[in-house]
């Protein structure tokens, strides 16, 4: 149903020109401070962590309510039925003192910098009770699916129920602040510090305050490991400072009221998990560093084994290529095979390797083997039996590209991480199937058996950052910033990134 927005548009506005930004970046203390969500549900419980005090403190952002609430307690929405309606944003414009629109705070990259804009968001003058309904609208208007957006039209109402039975109610968003560490819904993940509490399509969010360096304090441990020498961690740090710059920059979830989530979608982040002294020594000798390219902010993505050489991004994800993430020789013992050919990945992959200082993660990335049945795999494609395959395309990391399937019918892979999970999540596309084939044009045929035995090298994509390979250049020696120019050729590290105004 189509509903003018004349009155409640006016109360929509009005609130919103008062509220804080959707997200809570800000420039404070000489640090960017970001807004990272750590749970969403219709209830979540908040609960000291294990031999730590309960004390909590909730606080209304736009009244002076506060309460401390002196043990564990849940929080779900009192009226999850009126939360949102659905809307069409128009257009944005840069936000002025007599603006009468929507305010929403969301990052740019401008003469070099990385500065917070203030834009002021211009709807339809209609609105929808469900999403579907929306997009029609959106439709007519011209505009994609991207422009529909949940919109809050009251500050929703939270009800908060302590372990002692006492309820409390609130409206968000709300301030949360705690003594001790705090565990987020039966999750084992320590967080400590200041939070928000807002709703969201029908949900509780909860998320952390807290600024960039802390937050990749959490983070980094996660990806490389807590025992990883300095000079990778440092490395690890860059990129994933950087790696951060650029999620901010994609305002992917300006919308649904954050900056970051704290999962793979961006960085894993679980707060003070495995943190120690190096982890913060790392985070704090790299402060502010972050990797250019050509002026802007380079992609420095990373994975956990090339396998011998990285791939071109370009391969991987089809887009422009990046000349810092061509793909780079990371083994010397890879430099006399051609990867992208079939004798030449089998041989290499064949080819024993040995480095004594490897973790058994590591030599498990190293080399792998696993077993699919051709039943098994062709499930995974939707057909009914297979009875060739043929790889079409493999890049210089020998990681298969472009794979198509025959049997009950065809498919055709060209995603890399589609033809992992095709083979049922192996590693990385970097394998081969064990047993006879025939090449004509470039293409490989293979006629598989009822068990399709592969045999591999490396863990991930393969673009950027090697993790196994810069623990190893760490181990012989070499600095962050060499680790850093090996995988991503032409960065500069600066820290004269951040515009505060």
């Amino acid at each position: 149903m189509r509903c003018p927005v004349i009155v409640k548009a006016i109360l929509l506005l009005t609130l919103a020109a008062l509220a804080p930004p959707a997200t809570g970046a800000e420039y404070r203390d000489g640090k960017l401070w970001l807004d990272i969500l750590l749970n969403s549900g219709t209830e979540l419980t908040v609960t000291a962590s294990p031999g730590e005090a309960p004390g909590f403190l909730l606080s209304e952002a736009d009244s002076p309510i506060q309460k401390r609430i002196p043990e564990s307690f849940s929080i779900r929405l009192a009226n999850p039925e009126k939360l949102a309606y659905w809307g069409v944003l128009r257009y944005s414009e840069p936000w002025r003192e007599d603006s009468g629109g929507v305010i929403r705070e969301q990052f740019a990259w401008r003469d070099s910098q990385l500065v917070i804009d203030r834009l002021n968001l211009v709807y339809d003058e209609f609105d929808y009770p469900d999403r579907e309904s929306a997009c029609l609208r959106a439709a007519e208007l011209g505009l994609g699916r991207n422009q529909v957006e949940s919109i809050p039209m009251l500050n929703s109402t939270v009800v908060v129920r302590t372990a002692s039975g006492e309820k409390h109610y609130f409206e968000t968003p709300l301030s949360l602040y705690s003594f001790g560490p705090l565990r987020i819904d039966g999750s084992k993940l320590d967080f400590e510090g200041e939070f928000r509490v807002k709703t969201s399509n029908g949900q509780v969010l909860i998320s952390q305050v807290i600024d960039l360096e802390g937050y990749l304090a959490g983070v980094i441990q996660n990806e490389i490991g807590p025992n990883a020498p300095a000079e990778a961690l440092k490395a690890q740090a860059v990129a994933a400072r950087t790696h951060a710059v650029n999620l901010l920059l994609s305002n992917k979830h300006k919308s649904e009221g954050y900056d970051l989530c704290s999962g793979t979608h961006c960085q894993v982040y679980k707060g003070k998990h495995l943190q120690n002294q190096a982890i913060l020594d790392a985070v704090r000798q790299t402060a502010g560093e972050v990797a250019l390219y050509l002026d802007g902010v380079a992609e420095t993505t990373y994975h956990s084994a090339c396998g011998g050489k990285t791939e071109s991004s370009a391969n991987v994800w089809k887009g422009s290529p990046r000349d810092y993430l061509n793909g780079v020789e990371c083994l010397p013992a890879s430099a006399g095979f051609d990867l992208s050919s079939e004798k030449g990945i089998r041989a290499w992959i064949g080819t024993p390797l040995s480095f004594p200082d490897m973790s058994s993660w590591e030599k498990a990335s190293l080399s792998w083997s696993k077993s699919i049945s051709k039943a098994a795999l062709a499930r995974n494609l939707g057909l009914s039996y297979i009875n060739r395959i043929v790889i079409n395309k493999r890049g210089a990391s020998g990681r298969i590209l472009d794979i198509s399937f025959y049997g009950s019918g065809s498919v055709n892979l060209n995603s890399e991480y589609r033809i992992r999970q095709a083979f049922g999540g192996v590693s990385s596309s970097a394998f081969y199937i064990v047993g006879g084939f025939s090449e004509a044009n470039g293409r490989v045929t293979i006629s598989p058996g009822a068990t399709l035995n592969l045999k591999g090298r490396g863990s991930g994509h393969g673009v950027g950052m090697c993790q196994v390979g810069a623990l190893r250049m760490a181990r012989q020696g070499s600095s962050y910033r060499e680790i850093l120019e090996r995988y991503y050729p032409g960065v500069k590290i600066s820290k004269l990134w951040i515009k505060d105004e």
